[in-house]
């Protein structure tokens, strides 16, 4: 079953969402990674700024039907990232569970992709 597509107070939610899993990569400490998890750092930012600027920069009301419903399905994934990272002491552990969220920021901005 495909999730109920967004409504405008839900697409607020997500953009919420996308900078708070935007901010808490930003915000780790790349002094404390290897040299692998710093490449990996740098195409996970890559990927949730393309998606923050495209959220932010996107008007709900433009938006197709089946976008709606596809946002529907990453807001549920990038709400799984924002919680996975609450709490996570280490840079290693937080970059593990947004890295592994890659898929679904690259979907989301490409979603939202501004003509």
């Amino acid at each position: 079953m495909s999730p109920t597509p967004m409504n405008p107070d839900d697409f607020k939610l997500m953009q919420h969402n996308v900078h708070a899993v935007f901010s808490a990569l930003y915000l780790i400490d790349v002094d404390h990674l290897s040299s692998d998890e710093r490449k990996q750092h740098q195409y996970a930012l890559a990927a949730a700024y393309l998606a923050y600027v495209n959220a932010e920069n996107t008007k709900f009301d433009e938006l197709s039907s089946s976008a709606k419903g596809e946002l529907a399905e990453l807001n549920g994934q990038v709400i799984r990232m924002r919680e996975g990272v609450a709490g996570l002491a280490t840079p290693t552990e937080k970059l593990g569970v947004l890295a592994k969220g890659l898929d679904a920021l690259a979907r989301l901005a490409q979603t939202l992709q501004i003509p």
